[in-house]
């Protein structure tokens, strides 16, 4: 049985950094008034927080269902829930953060010759989401300008403004790739079925704007029933540069990395770490609770539904 090194190794070190982070964080703080800061928090505020992020999910799987479907894949909109929570109990519970998406990859195409259509799906799932997350907190932090420090704004703003033109010049992008490299160009020509068919972009993005907005709703929401001042459009300008942190390949799930950037940020409001502490850990129990659904979902086997047949 061989064994992979490198991938061990990557585990080895995304535990290590989440730990480290998490040793650190919890050595500067009062644990006991953390873990007391649970209790003030409403069964009523945890139910909607859950509700609103279960629902983002569903509308997340709702886009997927019509990316894919643009690609040419079949199926109905339920399996592709299935694969969707699923897939989500693998991002949230193995050491990869793209775990899930890997298999979400596979029971798209399984038993066809589909894998790099299927990958680019998902991909392009994950991008309009996160062009979406930025799109809300540049409108947040041109409504409240106080929000945020000037270097932030002007972070989101440029992010949100760079990913657009990047949509909309995509199809030149394209034409440019295929003067350079033409064989590639020909190959990747399913990448602009989504600006030859714009309706299911905007669709996607529109979806995305809502869902992000559940999300972050649900984030304030537990930050209200701890009685922090902020308002609503604080998580909605501080969130997309949390996210973007949990993104990145250096810790498990966020992890460490998710609870540092919320200490930082919420601390710009003078909020104690201790409940900006509290206000990630919460979030987290939120997505475990719901990435919990993906897991008694693969459990029952919902997995081997196939999509069926291909629509062209």
């Amino acid at each position: 049985m061989k064994i992979n090194l490198k991938g061990f190794f990557k585990i080895c070190f995304r535990a290590t950094v989440s730990l480290g982070l998490l040793l650190w964080l919890f050595q500067r703080v009062d644990v006991v008034e953390v873990l007391s800061s649970f209790s003030t928090i409403a069964i009523s505020i945890w139910f909607y927080a859950l509700m609103l992020y279960v629902g983002s999910q569903v509308l997340s799987s709702v886009r997927w269902f019509v990316l894919a479907k643009t690609l040419g894949f079949g199926g109905r909109l339920w399996t592709y829930m299935k694969y969707y929570f699923v897939g989500m109990f693998f991002n949230l519970f193995l050491p990869s953060a793209i775990g899930g998406d890997v298999l979400k990859a596979f029971f798209l195409s399984r038993g066809e010759n589909t894998k790099l259509k299927a990958s680019y799906s998902i991909l392009c799932d994950r991008l309009i989401g996160l062009w979406a997350m930025f799109v809300l907190g540049a409108i947040s932090a041109l409504i409240d300008p106080d929000i945020l420090p000037l270097r932030f704004r002007f972070m989101l703003i440029l992010c949100a403004l760079g990913m657009s033109m990047a949509v909309f010049l995509m199809p030149i992008f394209q034409k440019l790739i295929g003067i350079v490299f033409p064989v590639l160009s020909e190959r990747l020509s399913f990448v602009l079925r989504y600006w030859e068919r714009p309706r299911s972009l905007v669709y996607a993005f529109v979806l995305s704007l809502i869902l992000q907005f559940c999300g972050m709703y649900a984030v304030y929401l537990l930050a209200m029933g701890l009685g922090l001042p902020c308002p609503p459009t604080f998580y909605f300008a501080a969130f997309p540069m949390v996210a973007v942190l949990t993104i990145l390949p250096i810790s498990l799930s966020g992890l460490g990395v998710r609870e540092g950037g919320f200490v930082y940020f919420l601390g710009l409001r003078h909020i104690p770490p201790e409940k900006a502490i509290t206000v990630s850990l919460s979030f987290f129990a939120v997505q475990a609770a719901a990435a919990l659904l993906g897991g008694a979902g693969y459990l029952a086997g919902v997995h081997r539904d196939s999509v069926g047949g291909k629509n062209e």
